[in-house]
Formats: structure tokens, C-alpha cells, sequence
């Protein structure tokens, strides 16, 4: 069967309402990365019930499920992450977070419930499509850790896809849009942990000389110069601190501080441009302040590149379903997500699906404000099905 005579499955009405329904139990039940368990055991059930066929999951929390259409054709794997932040949540919808301190704040609600609902469709319509279906529910995305935990372990070489697909919401875009990007669409990530180390002191007496805490704010203050002129396509590097944390009070100067943060680049020699700034400003904080500083790479991911040819696929099958609302994404974003490991291994496709919900300011992700607009949902529901048939046809 050709893709030519490949036809697109389309949700019914009672997958997109089980679609919502989904959507909304998995945000009260926030679990955060590696420890999503009961997410995952839920996540079995539902597939189990659907009739997929239940793989071995190559990590501890996640999940892997079959779809064999019996007919020849390519193997599409199709991923959804798992995972919540440990934020407190305040959006005021009516399905919030249950458990004190943990958010959907990203969107992982969602893609769970729309690969579930891509599930159901494709076995609704199983006589109408070909080749195998890999629905993989990852772990640990917010840490970028699950992708590289589940290929170490052997999740391609059980299931050796063709092609890889998947989403991303998104509630700074238009809802019900779609928009990807063949070749570089986001950035690669470094997460990083910068510990200043001093003689610690009495607040009415320390100066300057060992003093952690005005290291920190001279380094903070002057981080952004790690990425300035670092350029891709007119898009900037970009790097921002997310948590500083010391055992100092109001009258006494700590002995350590931590600074946590993140470097975002688009490619090895941007990423070894700023890493090496990086190392010269702690230096200069150094030897500014008499203090020891030490930096950690905790974890990161590589720029996300899609393969054209997918991409192209994707975006055919987006407009046929949406016309002109499925569009290219004009430059790379420096957002991150470890998706991208997939497709290093893989041809594939990841792709935006606009969700921004009404009002003059979007809600920003992984803020306790967090919102989309699930109008958006069976679009998301509709272009990943089609695409996966359609490049399972191939």
C-alpha cells in the first residue's frame, strides 16, 4: 500500500470527549520525573484495556504498547512524556493538581491523553492502516534524563522503528495550529550547578573578600554575557538561573550558595563557545571575591532536528486536516526537549500544537498559572494519527 491511497483515520466523538476526560484526570494526578509510577500503572490499564499488546518497559516508570496491523508496512513509534514539576499550582481550573507542590505546567497531561486517543483511532480504524504503531509513554523529560534511560536500555533495538513521531503543546501559539520545522527547530539544554565556597562570616562584619553571596549576585548579574553574539539564524543562545539556595540568614553570610541554571545552544561549537565563557566567569568571580566555585553538567539533551522528509509528511497531512493553520516555524526556538535524542537514532518529526487559551497574555509553561485550551486537543489527536499512517504506509 502506498501512502498515495493511505487514508487519514479520524477520532470519533467519544475518543475526543475520553480524550478530555483523560487530559484532566492525569493533571489532578501529578507525578514528577522517575517517579511517575502511578501514572505509568494507570497508563498500562488503559492501554491494556484498549487491547494493545504490553511491552516490557525498559525503565521503571513509563510505558510501551503495541499496535500490529497484521499487514505489511513500516514500524512508527509515536512518544508522549510523562512527567510534572515540582511547582505549587495556581491556575484556578477545576481539575487542579491534587497533590501539594506538583503541576502539569508543561502540557505532559495532555500529550498522554491525545496518544491515547491516537491509540484508540488507529485501532478503530485498524482495517484502513498498515505497518506496526510503538506508543511509548516516557519518563523524565523536565530532567531530560527518561530518552537517553530508555535507548540505553534497549527500547530500539526491541522495537527497531522506521520513524518516529510526536507533539509538543504549546500556549504561546494559536489554538488549534500546527508548526513544526524540518531541520533545527529548538535548541540542545545543559543544566547546571554552580557551588561558590568561602570562609562564611558575621552579617555586621563581612566584607567583600570570601563573601559567597555577593559572588553569586555578580555572577548571576553577568551570566547573559556567556551567550552574547552566540547566533544562530538571528536567534540568539540564551541562558537564565532557575534556583539559588544558601544556609545563610538575615546576620549570617554562608560558607556555600548554590546557583542553578541552564544553557541553551544550537550547536557543538555555540555550546563549547559558551561553556568556555562560563568557565572564565567563574574565574573572574574568583578572583574578584576570594571565593572557590565548582560547576556541574547535571544533565542536558542535544538540539532538536527534525528530518525533512517527515517533516514534509507531517505538514501534508497537518494542512489536509487544518489547511493553512499547520505552517513552518520560522526560526529555532531556545526551548529544549529530549525528544531530540530520538532523533538522532531516528528519522522523525516532532511538532508544535498551538494551545493557547483566551485572554491577552498566554500562560507561560512551567509557571503555577499554566494553561491551554483543550479545543485544541483533537487536532493534535487527528495530525498524529494521520501522520503515523500515513508515514507507516510509506
Amino acid at each position: 500500500m502506498s501512502d498515495e491511497h493511505a487514508t487519514t483515520p479520524l477520532p470519533s466523538k467519544s475518543v475526543l470527549d475520553d480524550v478530555v476526560d483523560l487530559r484532566r484526570y492525569f493533571h489532578k494526578h501529578p507525578e514528577v520525573s522517575f517517579d511517575e509510577h502511578e501514572t505509568s500503572r494507570y497508563l498500562t490499564d488503559r492501554l491494556h484495556e484498549l487491547g494493545l499488546d504490553l511491552e516490557t518497559c525498559p525503565t521503571e516508570t513509563g510505558a510501551v504498547a503495541l499496535l500490529d496491523t497484521g499487514r505489511p508496512g513500516k514500524t512508527v513509534m509515536l512518544r508522549a512524556d510523562i512527567d510534572a514539576l515540582p511547582i505549587q499550582e495556581e491556575s484556578g481550573v477545576d481539575f487542579q493538581s491534587r497533590i501539594d507542590g506538583r503541576m502539569h505546567a508543561c502540557g505532559h497531561d495532555a500529550h498522554m491523553a491525545i496518544m491515547i486517543g491516537v491509540a484508540r483511532t488507529l485501532i478503530d480504524r485498524i482495517w484502513d492502516v498498515n505497518g506496526k504503531y510503538v506508543f511509548v509513554f516516557q519518563p523524565a523529560e523536565e530532567i531530560v534524563e527518561g530518552a537517553k534511560a530508555m535507548i540505553a536500555r534497549g527500547l530500539l533495538e526491541d522495537h527497531r522503528p522506521d520513524v518516529v513521531i510526536g507533539l509538543h503543546v504549546v500556549s504561546f501559539m494559536e489554538s488549534g495550529t500546527v508548526i513544526t520545522r524540518p531541520g533545527l527547530m529548538w535548541a540542545g539544554s545543559d543544566a547546571f550547578d554552580v557551588r561558590f565556597s568561602g570562609p562564611g562570616g558575621h552579617g555586621g562584619m563581612m566584607g567583600r573578600r570570601g563573601n559567597v553571596l555577593a559572588a553569586q549576585a555578580f555572577f548571576v548579574e553577568r551570566l547573559h554575557s556567556v551567550v552574547e553574539g552566540l547566533e544562530h539564524e538571528g536567534v540568539q543562545c540564551h541562558t537564565t538561573v532557575g534556583n539559588i539556595a544558601s544556609d545563610g540568614a538575615w546576620n549570617i553570610v554562608p560558607r556555600g550558595v548554590l546557583v542553578q541554571g541552564s544553557l541553551r545552544t544550537f550547536n557543538d561549537s555555540l555550546r563549547e563557545q559558551a561553556l568556555d565563557r562560563l568557565h572564565d566567569l567563574l574565574h573572574e568571580t574568583e578572583s574578584e571575591f576570594e571565593v572557590k566555585s565548582n560547576v556541574d553538567l547535571v544533565h542536558g539533551t542535544v538540539p532538536l532536528m527534525n528530518e525533512p522528509n517527515v517533516t514534509r509528511k507531517v505538514l501534508e497531512v497537518g494542512e489536509e486536516l487544518i489547511g493553512d493553520r499547520a505552517s513552518v516555524l520560522g526560526r529555532p526556538l531556545t526551548v529544549s526537549d529530549d525528544f531530540a535524542e530520538f532523533l538522532t537514532r531516528i528519522p522523525g518529526c516532532y511538532f508544535m500544537l498551538g494551545a493557547r487559551p483566551p485572554g491577552d497574555t498566554p500562560p507561560a509553561h512551567h509557571s503555577p498559572g499554566f494553561r491551554i485550551d483543550e479545543a485544541a486537543l483533537p487536532v493534535g489527536v487527528k495530525v498524529l494519527a494521520g501522520a503515523a499512517s500515513r508515514l507507516a504506509a510509506e
